[in-house]
């Protein structure tokens, strides 16, 4: 993945993000505190693994959590420090790495990051590391796209609002890969465009595979879920779902 960081996400990207993806962010932050508060789950610290534009630890913090966010790209953690000051965002080299030594009540890896490591040993190192960065009885929450929606996925979507156009072209791979690349147009005051783009390959592996793979990491309760954190009966059928792993 670094070839591809290393040749996109430039400055303003992280503004097109955030206009993008940060409603999404802030949702599933509230679905979230939504489902620890019913399960009783003493939150005290969070730490999200490519922690975006910061929108998802901002809901987070706002609700009294002490929060912390890694990202591999530098763009977002420039804009996400500038925006919230009162959260730790550190620069990080792989998707996996979690610099902190501290434990914490909650790890989230949210947008289908985890589908960034091509290697499913990658997959399993952050599960293994995730595991034992928790505190006792602490939840990890990531979510990633199906092999059902990434095997056959070949599209070009336009998408346009008051102050950003996207444009997505996804192009399916070789083996279990797909390359996604994405452009913003971002409008200013005058009618002009600044464009910004990302490239990135995601690569997908089985449900069973995944779930089989946190079990032996040592997490005792796996949930196959929707956005919304509700059980989801028929995983097979599903574009992307959300894991929720209790230590």
């Amino acid at each position: 993945m670094d070839k591809y960081v290393a040749n996109s996400f430039d400055k303003n990207y992280a503004a097109a993000w955030s206009m993008d993806q940060g409603g999404f962010s802030s949702q599933l932050a509230q679905n979230l505190i939504e489902y620890l508060n019913k399960n009783k789950v003493d939150v005290k610290t969070c730490l999200d693994i490519c922690s975006g534009t910061g929108e998802f630890l901002s809901y987070f913090s706002k609700n009294g959590v002490k929060c912390y966010g890694t990202e591999v790209a530098a763009s977002m953690v420039e804009f996400s420090k500038a925006k919230y000051p009162q959260t730790t965002f550190t620069l990080s080299k792989k998707i996996s790495d979690i610099p902190y030594k501290n434990k914490f009540s909650v790890i989230t890896c949210n947008h289908d990051m985890v589908n960034q490591q091509e290697q499913f040993s990658e997959w399993e190192k952050l599960f293994k590391d995730a595991y034992s960065s928790l505190e006792k009885n602490g939840v990890f929450m990531f979510d990633y796209y199906t092999k059902k929606k990434l095997e056959n996925w070949n599209e070009t979507t336009f998408d346009e609002s008051e102050d950003i156009d996207h444009i997505r072209q996804i192009k399916k791979g070789m083996d279990n890969k797909c390359v996604i690349s994405e452009v913003y147009y971002i409008k200013n005051f005058e009618g002009q465009y600044t464009k910004t783009f990302d490239i990135l390959v995601e690569a997908y592996f089985e449900n069973d595979k995944i779930v089989e793979a946190l079990k032996k990491a040592g997490f005792k309760d796996v949930n196959l879920l929707d956005f919304s954190l509700s059980k989801v009966e028929n995983p097979e059928s599903r574009n992307r779902i959300h894991v929720i792993a209790h230590k």
